[in-house]
């Protein structure tokens, strides 16, 4: 296996992106590139001890310190960093390019967390906005060229496609 590959038993986000770099780098450049890369690090299971992956995070404002929110959060920490070393190679890039980074769903942690984390007794009887926010993930919309800064509140995966492609430039349909 080459160096990094793994964290715990699936295919790190930094072994990932360097191989997407690589791909990036082989194609032709008179052809837009264009990639879907669906990542698997920070994949189920936060639970056991692995010799190749230390938990680094802990919540520290929470009533008690929940074991699979922490190694959840020391993952997304090591994504993170290599997020942040793909944008820096791109940076450097001459071809406009554009990256979206966004979940699919949450993490299966301890429920008493997303209890405590919603302010609620347990899980049962959550109004349809405590349900909605157990539902919802961020998305992140770099460019390594000047596009309008904005937030977005909520917005459908249905609906991510169609606004990476307005951002791009790209003549839609109807």
């Amino acid at each position: 296996y080459a160096k990094n590959m793994l964290l715990r038993q699936y295919i790190s986000d930094s072994f990932d992106y360097k191989e997407l770099i690589k791909d990036y780098e082989k194609h032709d450049s008179k052809v837009p590139y264009f990639a879907f890369n669906v990542t698997m690090q920070n994949h189920g299971g936060y639970t056991g001890t692995f010799a190749n992956f230390e938990q680094e995070v802990y919540t520290t404002s929470t009533e008690k310190q929940y074991t699979k929110v922490n190694n959840y959060l020391s993952l997304v920490k090591k994504s993170d960093d290599a997020f942040k070393n793909l944008i820096k190679y791109f940076k450097k890039v001459e071809e406009p390019t554009i990256i979206c980074m966004f979940g699919d769903h949450q993490p299966t942690v301890e429920p008493e967390f997303i209890a405590e984390i919603l302010g609620v007794k347990d899980l049962s009887g959550l109004t349809p906005e405590q349900e909605q926010l157990r539902h919802a993930t961020p998305f992140y919309i770099w460019a390594n060229y000047d596009i309008e800064e904005k937030v977005i509140d909520k917005l459908s995966a249905n609906y991510l496609s169609t606004l990476v492609l307005d951002i791009a430039g790209v003549k839609l349909t109807e």
